[in-house]
């Protein structure tokens, strides 16, 4: 074979937001997006489905986290599934403390979010693989946003206060 019929291999283009090589932003996004997907038809893939969504915004800040209470959002939601087991109740104070008037400073966008990304995860059809996967990917995006990781664990206290009087259940 002629040698200039042999193509030399050329590594997907990586996405400019987490590096995840599968074909550039475009190639991430369908990534996500068949994930997405497949947790609605899959409870295994459902059942990790919220933090899967703030993992991925947390790595594509520029695009999901503009204003400060989306970045909050993600940011808190991580924290919750790190640092409170994902405890339900706690997740859905977070919103409606978001949804109040609360005024939030939105952190600096990180420049190093992970070294996981959601190709370490996509590749899986087995949904305990795929949590225990997801899992390790939040404790690694949270290690990437230790600076930030005060500032959630101050913002969860006010949502906590917040729901004060009430019983969290109800939150």
């Amino acid at each position: 074979m002629p040698r200039s019929a042999i193509r030399e291999y050329e590594p997907p283009e990586e996405c400019p937001s987490c590096g995840a090589p599968l074909g550039g932003r475009e190639g991430c996004q369908l990534a996500f997006d068949q994930l997405s997907a497949r947790a609605w038809t899959d409870g295994g893939f459902a059942a990790v489905h919220n933090l899967v969504v703030d993992l991925y915004a947390l790595q594509h800040v520029e695009a999901y986290c503009e204003t400060a209470k989306s970045y909050a959002a993600h940011l808190l939601g991580l924290c919750c599934a790190v640092e409170h087991n994902a405890d339900p109740n706690l997740h859905r104070a977070i919103a409606r403390w978001l949804d109040s008037r609360v005024r939030l400073v939105r952190p600096p966008t990180l420049e190093f979010r992970g070294s996981m990304t959601i190709a370490d995860i996509a590749s899986t059809n087995d949904p305990d693989v795929y949590r225990k996967w997801v899992l390790e990917w939040a404790e690694n995006v949270w290690d990437a946003y230790r600076s930030q990781q005060e500032v959630a664990r101050q913002n969860l206290v006010q949502v906590l206060v917040s729901v004060r009087g009430r019983d969290i259940d109800s939150a």
